[in-house]
């Protein structure tokens, strides 16, 4: 088996890649498990190919680092930023090249912070993630939120994205990672989940990043999967069987040379009304 990650292990500035994630493998897994179905995930898109969630892209990251080594299980996701230079086209292989940018100690916890970037075989530059993780052990209790991020308002004006989070659906996120292969995942085996201090199964902080970019699908169109600009807290643990909401609120809208940034405040709430995530969401459009 090979060696877990570790804290200290972690080498600042190593370059590390090319990484090679099978999209078109895990494409139909990943969108059975969030729900998804926007026809130009799975036929023709403005693209011509099929197109994933730039959302993906978050998914990604964590299996880069899982690549470079396994990620010790109880090890949660806390954010996540992703943006995109042009679609994910479904029939190209994304080919990542990153490296640990930070590493730091805060309030009794170790976290770690990864940066990739990502071109598919043609040379074409897709996007950049920025990914970080905090070590078990030195983590929030399940009810304890993180408070990483200012807070906002939450009144939602978009059209809402709500999902249960079953088991299933967490298991066929997650399966192709070290530790679901394994037998010792939070997310996938129950026992694992009660052995880190969780009552049930804990989903992946990127489905809930998947629900928002749905949300945002909805307001940008195609311009979502070119410019796609994602930056998300995770501030609450996802236990099975909870219902997720995701939404959004206007922010700003500056203008940019010839076109428009427009940005919102996102988040996504348990059934409870508790955030579980929240950050914000940008794109290009056109100032008409």
């Amino acid at each position: 088996m090979p060696e877990d990650l570790s804290y200290e292990g972690i080498v600042l500035g190593k370059q590390y890649g090319p990484y090679y994630y099978p999209l078109q493998d895990r494409i139909a897994r990943i969108l059975e498990a969030t729900e998804n179905e926007h026809p130009w995930h799975r036929a023709r898109s403005p693209w011509g190919p099929p197109v994933a969630p730039p959302s993906a892209l978050g998914n990604i990251c964590m299996r880069f680092i899982d690549w470079i080594a396994p990620v010790p299980p109880g090890t949660l996701h806390v954010k996540q930023e992703i943006e995109t230079q042009a679609a994910l086209r479904l029939d190209r292989h994304p080919l990542g090249y990153g490296k640990f940018v930070e590493k730091y100690e805060r309030r009794g916890r170790r976290w770690a912070v990864f940066e990739a970037r990502f071109r598919d075989e043609t040379g074409l530059l897709i996007g950049h993630g920025r990914t970080t993780i905090c070590f078990p052990g030195m983590v929030a209790t399940k009810d304890e939120p993180r408070k990483e991020h200012p807070a906002v308002a939450r009144k939602g004006e978009l059209a809402p994205v709500t999902r249960s989070v079953t088991q299933e659906k967490m298991t066929a996120y997650s399966e192709d990672s070290y530790n679901a292969q394994n037998d010792r995942s939070i997310h996938v085996h129950p026992v694992i989940a009660k052995e880190h201090g969780y009552e049930r199964t804990v989903a992946q902080g990127a489905m809930v990043a998947e629900y928002i970019s749905e949300v945002m699908t909805g307001v940008f169109q195609k311009e979502w999967f070119e410019y796609a600009d994602l930056s998300l807290v995770f501030l609450r643990p996802v236990l099975e069987g909870d219902t997720i909401t995701a939404n959004g609120s206007l922010k700003a809208a500056p203008a940019q040379g010839a076109v428009v940034r427009k940005a919102y405040n996102v988040w996504a709430e348990n059934q409870s009304g508790d955030a579980v995530a929240i950050g914000t969401a940008s794109s290009f459009v056109r100032p008409d």
